[in-house]
């Protein structure tokens, strides 16, 4: 029988559904209109990917994929009828140049009327057949025990962070006055000038750059400029529910990488069990302070892209469309990829490690071709990059080497954080562009704010989440806030703390978590929090809406405290 739309499970209540053309949303479903509402998507959408070389992963339902079975394999209704799809179990199709199934190879296991192949042990599939089938009769759409998450590590985070509790227990017996002697206790000795195997790794919280380094030894002091919460100070936003057209900043989760003090970049670090906490801890603020989203913007790495998925998680928003982008990658490291800063201030010196760290045009030294940390070297993500020109060179090199033509694009070996933020669209635009520049002057993350996200979703009304990286977050907010070149270092942005930013009044808010501490105590941003952190721009229009709801007598949707 067809569910009402007065019924409180009634799919059109869902914001998610709000797409969908008038009448789309169905009040009932047999099996064949289930199955037969996925045949549109096979054939204007995932055929013609795999049509264009590209491997494609659908996650799904089971009466979805029975439907998308079904018209892989032609099969009849009658027939359908016998196909079961277990869950967590990958069923994997082949296709011909004219897009037809090829059948199973032999000893493969598969089950009637299809030609995929489960890619499992026969036991296991057959196990796997039957307790789906056994939960269909007891408990319809129940789901098997949920395994614990496990944090991946690599094998060089491993032995770091032996290290690091090494020194640790060393640093206490030296607290407690343990004495060099032969009873088996650890030998404490001062690390100030240890060589370079022998360095201490970095705490909790990453250190940020301090001060901008210039042409020749002019240093830019820009003092912090923000008064207490209960004074003048930076937009808190109170708790309430928000609908105005947003842009919410966070920067990821804590990785292992941050924890050792590593120069991270475009490395693929997961999140650390702290980061994960930073992330949910970003989503339940901005549930609490009643935040929707329309729709998620990240990078390619993963620390960036977990950071969204536990946010939106606890939003109870994890239908929302993600899209990805190279463009809000971290700043690419060049050889200092991996390496740990305390090492390479022992091996280069305190003062070349500031001018790699902190001067705004000065790049770290490039990494080679040949490397693991060369991003061109990825091959599952640099096949999926359409917008870098081509490498000319790095394509006759690949090509003789792999006898056939390998057409490369042109990755950073190395950015500095100029490169990563840069306005490349107007270089190009230039007739004076070079081939040099070119090289360096990537088309980052404000372009890809200002001619992606703005005119897709911004300008559309859409509320949107940004989840990136340090440098490309502050590129972005140098753009939005007018915030110089040279205060650029000196501005730090926390992990897993959302940056509110309203696009109305152009202007960078806190929230409030409730426990009655000013944020900007609880975190240090840096000497330029005061281009951050300026008053927000009211016009004639907002306080008209103000009037307007006031006369209604409509409640307020959340209160804004502005310097």
């Amino acid at each position: 029988p067809p569910m009402k739309e007065t019924d409180e499970y009634y799919p059109g209540n869902d914001r998610r559904y709000d797409g969908l053309v008038e009448g789309g949303v169905p009040l009932t479903e047999s099996l064949a209109d289930c199955m037969e509402r996925a045949r549109p998507l096979w054939e204007y959408g995932i055929s013609r990917k795999i049509e264009k070389g590209n491997t494609v992963l659908v996650v799904a339902h089971t009466n979805t994929l029975r439907g998308l079975m079904k018209v892989i394999d032609g099969i009849s209704e009658e027939d359908i009828k016998e196909v079961s799809m277990p869950g967590g179990i990958p069923f994997v199709y082949k296709f011909d140049s004219n897009m037809r199934p090829l059948p199973p190879e032999e000893g493969k296991m598969s089950q009637a009327h299809t030609n995929g192949v489960f890619l499992e042990k026969p036991g296991l599939i057959q196990e796997a057949l039957e307790r789906t089938a056994r939960w269909d009769r007891v408990v319809p759409g129940s789901f098997g025990q949920i395994l614990p998450q496990i944090h991946r590590t690599t094998n060089l985070e491993d032995c770091l962070f032996k290290l690091k509790e090494e020194q640790s227990s060393a640093k206490k017996n030296e607290e407690v006055g343990v004495n060099p002697n032969d009873d088996g206790h650890l030998i404490v000795t001062n690390m100030a000038n240890a060589p370079a195997e022998n360095i201490e790794f970095g705490g909790g919280d990453a250190d940020f750059e301090e001060f901008f380094e210039g042409n020749g030894d002019q240093t830019m002091d820009i003092s912090m400029n923000v008064q207490k919460v209960s004074e003048e100070s930076p937009g808190i936003v109170k708790q309430g529910t928000s609908n105005d057209p947003v842009v919410v900043f966070i920067r990821h989760g804590r990785t292992p990488h941050n924890v050792l003090g590593l120069f991270t970049g475009w490395e693929d670090p997961p999140l650390a069990p702290e980061g994960v906490e930073d992330a949910r801890r970003a989503g339940r603020l901005l549930k609490m302070h009643g935040f929707e989203f329309d729709v998620v913007y990240t990078s390619w790495l993963q620390r960036a892209i977990e950071t969204a998925w536990y946010c939106i998680d606890e939003l109870d928003e994890t239908w929302l469309p993600i899209v990805k982008s190279w463009r809000l990658n971290e700043r690419m490291y060049g050889a200092l990829t991996g390496q740990s800063k305390q090492m390479i201030a022992n091996k280069y010196g305190e003062d070349q490690l500031k001018k790699w760290r902190r001067g705004f045009k000065v790049q770290p030294p490039a990494v080679s071709s040949y490397s693991l940390n060369y991003p061109g070297n990825d091959y599952r993500r640099a096949k999926q990059v359409r917008d870098l020109r081509i490498s000319l060179s790095e394509t006759i090199n690949r090509s003789i080497e792999a006898r056939e033509i390998q057409v490369h694009r042109k990755f950073p070996k190395a950015e500095s954080l100029w490169n990563c933020v840069s306005i490349s669209t107007i270089l190009l635009s230039s007739a004076c562009v070079t081939s040099h520049s070119l090289n360096v002057k990537m088309n980052r993350s404000i372009p890809f704010y200002t001619e992606r996200i703005v005119p897709e979703a911004v300008q559309n009304g859409k509320r949107v989440l940004i989840t990136s990286h340090e440098n490309a977050i502050r590129g972005i907010l140098m753009h939005l806030c007018d915030i110089p070149e040279e205060a650029m270092n000196q501005l730090h942005l926390p992990n897993g703390l959302p940056l509110v930013y309203n696009v109305r009044g152009k202007c960078i808010t806190l929230l409030d978590d409730g426990t009655g501490e000013d944020p900007m105590d609880v975190h240090d941003f840096g000497p330029a929090a005061q281009y951050l952190f300026r008053p927000c721009e009211v016009d004639d229009d907002f306080w008209g809406e103000i009037e307007t709801r006031g006369a209604e007598g409509e409640p307020k949707k959340r209160e804004v405290v502005t310097a």
